[in-house]
């Protein structure tokens, strides 16, 4: 059975720290500067959260299954200073829209877009017993939205970095990873698994995450440096909360009912084996049977491909990102025309290992892996043969794998010594 398949948990949790890398001095400079010019007063807490990609495992987070993720240096900033009062204020620089709510009542008037995953998590928190604290709060973001690259649990994890710092008080990594997740289905909306916010939480730099989403153990595979990961944005993005996502996962929902009416003993698709599935996807519907399969192959092809990384197995590694991404256009079907213009036309660019589907599907961004040294090379010419396909210039760009969300201490000191020597 598949459920003998264990992810290693490294040992000791990551706890949640600094990440007091050199700051990019002209987004620190503009962030502080957009601060002051809105609020009239210095910030005093930075916090930052990354995005994540996909290496293999979509759709198996909700199914109890196992997923190889990068937390990517894209990522969301959170500068604030505390208020007297109890009113938290929002503004965003690269987003429209400002708001606010009251710590005391959060949800007493509901706000929209960005800000309502702001609310989310200071309600959760206030029903958690956590205190909050009234602030100024300036966003940055670099993360396109609606895209696949979780920009959503970014935010909610910055939120909550954010207020633990301002009201002095510490939750564990993976509490925080559940309250962000319990914030994104209860409040926004949207029924999520755990994937996103766990792995913008608990990423570690240079390393691929492996997380078993049933027992919420991890364990860090390091990433060849001569390899990078080069985000495919087809510029068509997509809404989850309106997408066919609640369709999938009910069909594996009555995939998993179907298969124990026929006296097997599982909890979730994790539990079956590819080996399994055959012997009894035949007495399933045809529409629930290849989503299931999609699911059950995807979690077989997690453990694959971390394997083919820890070799330095390139064909593996081709074929297993091909095989997931066929799978899901032709088994679970969340592919667009778009997406699958952006398959071929990375596929055919310089320095491709790999490319496949980033994040739920129904548009957004691919994932590539490509050579170190022919990235350059691949962004140019991928760019070219996709707007050939599609009509549309897409975004394409290399990544690096990133550190889980934490304060920014380097950035404060920089724009502090900034604004001390203006």
């Amino acid at each position: 059975m598949a459920n003998d398949r264990k992810v290693d948990p490294k040992e000791g949790r990551k706890t949640h720290s600094s990440n007091e890398g050199a700051a990019d001095r002209a987004r620190v400079e503009k962030v502080a500067d957009a601060f002051r010019n809105r609020y009239g007063r210095e910030p005093e807490c930075w916090v930052r959260a990354p995005g994540r990609v996909d290496a293999m495992g979509s759709h198996t987070d909700y199914n109890g299954g196992f997923v190889l993720t990068v937390p990517i240096d894209r990522d969301t900033w959170l500068v604030a200073a505390r208020r007297e009062d109890h009113q938290v204020h929002l503004s965003s620089l690269n987003i429209e829209g400002d708001g606010q709510f009251d710590c005391r009542d959060v949800l007493a008037e509901r706000l929209s877009g960005w800000q309502i995953y702001v609310q989310a998590v200071a309600q959760l928190l206030v029903e958690d017993g956590y205190p909050l604290t009234g602030c100024d709060v300036m966003v940055h973001g670099t993360l396109p939205i609606g895209s696949g690259l979780s920009s959503s649990a970014s935010l909610e994890a910055a939120v909550t970095v954010l207020f633990s710092q301002l009201g002095g008080f510490q939750l564990d990594p993976v509490d925080m990873a559940l309250l962000c997740q319990r914030a994104e289905n209860k409040i926004v909306g949207v029924n999520c698994g755990v994937l996103d916010q766990y792995s913008v939480i608990l990423g570690e730099a240079d390393s691929l995450l492996l997380l078993d989403c049933r027992d919420l153990k991890h364990s860090y595979a390091a990433l060849p440096a001569d390899i990078l990961p080069v985000i495919c944005n087809t510029c068509t993005p997509r809404s989850l909360s309106n997408s066919a996502y609640g369709e999938r996962r009910e069909s594996c929902m009555t995939g998993v009912r179907q298969i124990q009416a026929q006296g097997r003993d599982i909890e979730t698709l994790r539990d079956l084996s590819v080996a399994d599935f055959a012997e009894v996807s035949a007495q399933l519907d045809p529409v629930v049977a290849r989503r299931c399969q999609f699911v059950v192959e995807e979690n077989q092809r997690v453990f694959d491909l971390a394997q083919a990384f820890e070799n330095d197995d390139r064909a593996a590694i081709g074929q297993l990102c091909r095989d997931s991404f066929m799978g899901a256009r032709d088994l679970y079907e969340i592919t667009v025309p778009n997406m699958e213009a952006m398959f071929a036309a990375a596929s055919e660019s310089p320095g491709v290992i790999g490319v496949r589907q980033a994040g739920a599907g129904f548009g957004g961004c691919l994932v590539a892996f490509v050579e170190r040294d022919k990235v350059a090379a691949f962004e140019r010419e991928c760019a070219r043969r996709y707007q050939q396909r599609s009509s549309i210039a897409p975004e394409i760009y290399a990544v690096a794998a990133a550190p889980g969300a934490g304060r920014l201490v380097a950035a404060r000191q920089s724009a502090e010594k900034a604004f001390a020597t203006a």
